[in-house]
């Protein structure tokens, strides 16, 4: 059993936090308002392309083999992904969205773009408060992902899912947040 399920089958995460192993370190991060917030929006726009809310889930454990288990802002799953207790595996997510808790945030912006891409994660996402943007992500590879698109805030973001499944997400209503105040 890894670090991060022990935590979360004693329920050791404080409510309101958010807590993953990264580099062997444990690392809790208070959930922003922004983050909050734009995960419900996204989720919303994702529900509505027809995608069952059982596979959309926020905070919940998907695990790696052979390293650190993670717990995205949200995932997007198959439709046959197998639950094993509180968490799945990364060979069932189609989608990630992140949302940086602080400026340049080197854990989504680097780490987990190796990471997914890695993992072969379809499309991974990062909607980013301080720069009001987001990182589409696709064509996973080894190091990363071969195709990667900036929008800005305001403009709609789309994706296809390995699924067939098309998600198109309005950014207009994303939060924004001064770096000077993460």
């Amino acid at each position: 059993m890894s670090v991060m399920s022990e935590l979360i089958e004693r329920g050791a995460v404080p409510e309101g936090y958010k807590v993953e192993v990264f580099d062997g370190r444990v690392i809790m991060t208070p959930k922003s308002p922004e983050q909050d917030w734009t995960v419900s929006d996204v989720k919303d726009a994702v529900k509505a392309s027809g995608i069952a809310r059982e596979r959309v889930f926020g905070d919940v454990l998907i695990s790696f083999l052979g390293e650190n288990d993670g717990a995205p802002d949200l995932t997007i799953i198959d439709s046959n992904a197998e639950r094993r207790k509180n968490s799945y595996s990364c060979l069932d997510v189609l989608a990630v969205v992140e949302v940086p808790s602080e400026p340049e945030d080197e854990k989504e912006h680097v780490r987990n773009v190796r990471k997914y891409g890695r993992f072969g994660i379809d499309v991974y996402m990062i909607a980013d408060p301080f720069k009001q943007m987001v990182t589409l992500m696709s064509e996973p590879h080894a190091s990363g992902y071969g195709r990667v698109v900036e929008i800005p805030y305001g403009d709609p973001v789309g994706f296809t899912l390995a699924t067939g499944e098309r998600v198109v997400i309005d950014t207009g209503t994303f939060p924004t947040r001064d770096a000077g105040r993460a």
